[in-house]
């Protein structure tokens, strides 16, 4: 079983691929336009690992690299650089597709193609955006929550990042392209953190799903991390898409000398509310940034056993009870708590 992975010498292609590795038969193919540094990762993985030079929007040449592969699992960003048909050339070379995507101009519109998910059914394939914390794990959670409080209107999801947890390149410009707006403090388990609104799939799939009106925020381990992000927010406003990217990776080089110090803690949390005052709360926390690749993991492992029998444009979070969801990623290290308010 081949699984191509673009993007896979970055921060969050590299851990997938060790959890593939570590838990399927399956060969990675680590994808990516810098060969050298794809031989590099492949070298660190070891056996079961193959570098390939793949550019992304080169999609005759994407289609070539799909061939062949059980499923092309996207970890290349940001996404809001990335061809939209991607996915349709993976499913006409017979490959699943999913991605780690969190931006919402690249979530909504893929679940919204009604030809997508014709031509996906005809070759049996499945594609699954944002099999990631959000919105994948900000999902389970909010279904989680509106199940025990069914008379529940909104929603909030905070996803928290401990300074220790490696943030690359392509997160980074994500984060200046939809973040910081209208902090407010919430309590997550290691404590209280100002949140910043970012923009985010869950405002749409919450409301679409559950009928719920959805915000998603961010919150940094350290308050200087977040003064800093914002601030580049509001410089990387005034500059165009190579801008940001570059600003991007200045700030990446910025907080390598800084990343041993605090946790690497990784935590997402949903609230859910009633008019009537009633809520519930819940949350998974884990190491690292294992969170945001898990929920592809366990959709591969699912595929590859045949126990994810859908295909077509699948809602990251709707293929699994919550239940079920909490039970796999708990088997997997992750904490779960949750309760009723």
């Amino acid at each position: 079983m081949r699984i191509l992975i673009p993007g896979g010498y970055g921060v969050f292609g590299r851990l997938l691929a060790q959890e593939i590795l570590d838990s399927m038969s399956a060969q990675v193919v680590i994808a990516g336009r810098d060969f050298r540094r794809a031989v590099k990762a492949c070298r660190a993985l070891g056996t079961g690992a193959e570098p390939l030079a793949l550019d992304l929007n080169n999609l005759e040449a994407v289609g070539r690299a799909a061939d062949e592969c059980f499923a092309v699992v996207c970890t290349a960003g940001p996404f809001q650089d990335l061809d939209l048909n991607l996915p349709l050339i993976a499913a006409l070379s017979g490959a699943h597709w999913l991605d780690i995507s969190d931006f919402d101009g690249w979530v909504v519109p893929l679940l919204a193609n009604k030809d997508l998910h014709a031509i996906s059914l005809k070759a049996k394939t499945v594609i699954m955006p944002g099999m990631s914390t959000v919105p994948a794990l900000s999902g389970i959670l909010a279904r989680w929550g509106s199940t025990r409080v069914p008379e529940c209107r909104r929603a909030r999801v905070t996803l928290f990042i401990g300074n220790r947890n490696a943030k690359g390149t392509g997160a980074i410009t994500s984060a200046l392209t939809s973040g910081f707006h209208d902090p407010v403090v919430v309590d997550l388990p290691i404590g209280r953190r100002p949140a910043y609104r970012f923009h985010s799939p869950d405002k749409f799939l919450l409301g679409e799903d559950l009928a719920l009106e959805g915000e998603f925020r961010v919150a940094f381990e350290w308050t200087i991390t977040q003064k800093m992000m914002a601030l580049a927010y509001g410089v990387g406003r005034k500059l165009g898409p190579f801008g940001r990217a570059r600003l991007a990776r200045w700030l990446s080089v910025i907080a390598i000398p800084f990343s041993w110090l605090g946790s690497n803690i990784g935590c997402v949390k949903a609230e859910v509310f009633s008019e009537s005052g009633h809520g519930a709360t819940c949350f998974l926390i884990g190491e690292g940034q294992r969170l945001a690749v898990l929920p592809c993991l366990l959709a591969l492992e699912a595929l590859s056993k045949g126990d994810l029998p859908c295909r077509g444009c699948l809602t990251p979070h709707v293929w699994l009870p919550p239940e079920v969801w909490i039970e796999r990623l708990s088997a997997r290290g992750v904490s779960f708590s949750g309760q009723v308010l």
